[in-house]
């Protein structure tokens, strides 16, 4: 191992990036590596290497794009904790509000062309076979309220043990979300955290989707509403600064042949910012007791005001 980089995008796993060298009878190989490691105490728990690896490995033989897996590792005596072994994608990370060397942005047929594969690749995600792939680790909900429910337990959970004080707006956002259970009318393979800046773009396409840690088996119109929050689009009028909302429902009813449910994306975009603020409230935890040195956790508590009070302009608070 000629070099090791720990990478900062990202406050989930820790990712370092690697160049490796070996040797193959007479010749030297040398290949770019990501490792992809659980952290000791990160804003989204509960972590599991294995699951995300088993869900990439799966997910290459398919029409969705994602990073190639080499390696999982869960003997925490070789790096200190449990970890998998990715390739590295080439190509680049857009996002719209950070311009050094970011070009994708400045051209509206290039940004175009990115917002038609943006919902191609949600489309493919919602429409993999998951039972015959064999993704039933991922354990599917047993009835059509039950990812909903399931979901508002977990965040419910974290919020109550991470808050460091009361948090009346989401003591209420919670009490809306329980009596306003939307009914899933189909299970599919969701991601959990679609949106611009989790997707590495190369050569006219996505050539990979990345950050899969809190995919699951649920309700399609989760991903639709967290595409949909104004917090993932910032000051854009675009959905994830992407793509107009009428021209997201018609590509990905087409693409998809799944019916985008409106009813159903309001609730998914409350406990979206309900997620948001689950995690911050965590990242705030890690800080002040000391448990995670990163240093930008710090910024958590500005972020969660902004997520607060957008969250009580939603409800009408």
């Amino acid at each position: 191992v000629e070099q090791l980089i720990r990478m900062t995008e990202g406050f989930s796993y820790e990712t370092f990036l690697c160049t490796a060298k070996w040797e193959e009878g007479q010749t030297i190989i040398s290949q770019d590596f990501v490792i992809r490691m659980e952290p000791e105490y990160g804003p989204v728990p509960p972590y599991d290497v294995e699951k995300q690896y088993r869900l990439l490995k799966i997910l290459e033989n398919t029409l969705v794009p994602v990073p190639r897996v080499y390696w999982l590792e869960k003997d925490e005596k070789i790096l200190g904790k449990p970890f998998f072994l990715m390739e590295k994608v080439e190509g680049e990370i857009p996002i719209p509000w950070k311009t050094d060397k970011r070009t994708s942005f400045a051209d509206p047929a290039q940004k175009e062309r990115m917002a038609e594969e943006f919902v191609k690749v949600l489309a493919q995600i919602h429409t993999v076979d998951w039972e015959s792939l064999g993704l039933a680790f991922l354990e599917a909900p047993k009835g059509p309220e039950d990812y909903a429910l399931q979901e508002i337990k977990r965040w419910e959970e974290i919020i109550e043990r991470d808050q460091l004080a009361p948090q009346p707006i989401l003591a209420e956002a919670l009490c809306w979300l329980k009596k306003n259970i939307p009914t899933a009318e189909r299970t599919t393979l969701v991601h959990g955290d679609y949106r611009l800046g989790n997707f590495i773009w190369r050569d006219n396409r996505i050539a990979a989707f990345l950050d899969w840690e809190m995919t699951a088996l649920g309700d399609p119109m989760s991903d639709l509403g967290w595409v949909c929050m104004k917090r993932i689009r910032g000051k854009s009028p675009l959905m994830s600064a992407l793509v107009d909302k009428e021209v997201l429902f018609q590509k990905y009813e087409e693409m998809a042949g799944i019916k985008v449910r409106e009813e159903s994306l309001f609730f998914w975009e409350v406990l979206g910012y309900v997620k948001l603020a689950a995690v911050e409230l965590a990242g705030i935890r890690a800080c002040v007791s000391g448990k995670n040195p990163d240093i930008r956790l710090v910024t958590f508590e500005v972020l969660l005001l902004y997520i607060l009070d957008e969250l009580a302009g939603l409800l009408g608070f």
